[in-house]
């Protein structure tokens, strides 16, 4: 029994220790990022952690958002929304600008996105702040200039920026689809619309008429919103060097209190929530090639190592074939003495068959070697000397205990079979 088990152990423990080895060097390997997020989770070059780590430095406390901004814990108020990857839906717009109005502050820097028809795309929050692309024509990216402004003074010259934005009240050059020749022209827009008022920051231009939006700020209520036509300035790769950090930092610290938090939006750039080491074992198991193959293979060398410790059914048929004639019960008796035998417990099987001579004698089984002695001396007492009762003696003082004598004597005694 200690052998077997004994070396179930040790094949468990060899599967585990393959199973390690085998999940080490499958682990999932790190993988550059392809895709650009402005995230507070990335390090990259793309993400802008060193933005967030900077404002938290200056003294406020920053953190991820990853729910909704409607039907969601409330709107912060200081929110960070960089070039989200999910527009935010209206219900979250209006929220999130009653919010701006109680005297919020919001940085929004909007993805540009073309349509299927050639423009690009104005989201419910840009139609809400009266902002739009403009696609950029010669000399609109030259020439960038620091508007008059609290927030602007003392900055560094301002590095061109990649996009502007115009206000929806002005008229500016959009992409559109031509319907009859079916190719992308570059047309004035006609379009009209209101918003509020947005005081100029960066602005960009070939004449000092005709100038475009870098950045600006809309006062909203009691709050305001920071607008910027790109959220590259801010990135990891460039917030060192570029200007445009320190502008936005500054308006966080003007518009904020150190007891407030700024938050960063990372539901609407496609992050909803925190993957824990289980979640992210469980997608490598059943979520890669490798990682299936693995719990395939672990799968099949258990199911073999538990086979291999189960019986199946009874060792012998509970009829005897016909080409083979049935035990005797003294062949019966024996076969099962040589398993106690091998086992190691003769001594025990000794007494469990004593227990027959124990009934006769109404006492209990005897369970050590002076109890069953006493039995002996108690059944010559009764009924006097006889064979059968020294040949249980003998084969009890036996070493090793001899099972088949003490068989044949206690079946000799209650037989009552003369000796010859």
């Amino acid at each position: 029994m200690n052998r077997a088990r004994s070396r179930t152990i040790m094949w468990v423990t060899a599967i585990a220790l393959v199973a390690g080895l085998a999940a080490f060097f499958t682990r999932p390997e790190g993988r550059a990022a392809t895709d650009v997020k402005r995230s507070f989770f990335r390090t990259t070059p793309d993400g802008v952690a060193a933005l967030a780590r900077g404002i938290a430095r200056l003294g406020r406390p920053t953190a991820p958002r990853i729910t909704p901004l409607a039907d969601a814990e409330p709107v912060p108020d200081a929110l960070v929304l960089l070039s989200p990857s999910v527009v935010p839906s209206p219900a979250e717009v209006h929220a999130l600008l009653e919010r701006v109005r109680a005297g919020g502050t919001l940085v929004y820097a909007p993805l540009l996105v073309p349509t299927v028809f050639g423009t690009l795309r104005v989201t419910p929050l840009m139609d809400s702040l009266g902002i739009a692309f403009r696609l950029p024509q010669e000399g609109d990216l030259e020439d960038p200039q620091w508007a008059p402004h609290a927030l602007t003074e003392g900055l560094p010259a301002p590095d061109p920026p990649r996009r502007v934005l115009r206000r929806l009240t002005e008229r500016g050059l959009v992409a559109r689809r031509d319907a009859e020749r079916g190719d992308i022209q570059v047309v004035e827009d006609t379009s009209e619309a209101s918003g509020p008022p947005l005081e100029d920051l960066l602005t960009t231009g070939p004449s000092e008429d005709r100038r475009w939006i870098g950045a600006g700020l809309t006062p909203l209520g009691d709050g305001r919103v920071l607008v910027l036509s790109d959220a590259q300035s801010l990135s990891n790769a460039r917030a060192a060097e570029n200007p445009l950090a320190p502008l936005v930092i500054r308006a966080l610290l003007a518009h904020t209190t150190p007891a407030d938090t700024v938050f960063f939006d990372e539901f609407h750039q496609g992050i909803r929530g925190y993957d824990s080491t289980a979640r992210r074992w469980a997608g490598f198991v059943l979520g890669t090639p490798r990682g299936r193959t693995l719990l395939h293979v672990l799968t099949a060398a258990f199911v073999a190592l538990a086979c291999a410790g189960l019986r199946f059914g009874s060792p012998m048929t509970s009829v005897a074939p016909p080409d083979r004639e049935r035990r005797s019960p003294l062949e019966h008796v024996s076969a099962l003495g040589d398993l106690y035998e091998k086992a190691g417990a003769a001594r025990a099987a000794a007494f469990l068959l004593l227990a027959r001579l124990a009934r006769t004698a109404r006492r209990p089984p005897p369970r050590d070697l002076s109890e069953a002695e006493t039995l002996v001396r108690e059944l010559e007492a009764r009924r006097g000397a006889h064979p059968s009762l020294a040949s249980i003696r003998r084969g009890l003082r036996a070493d090793p205990v001899d099972l088949t004598m003490i068989a044949a004597g206690i079946d000799d005694h209650l037989a009552k079979r003369p000796t010859p």
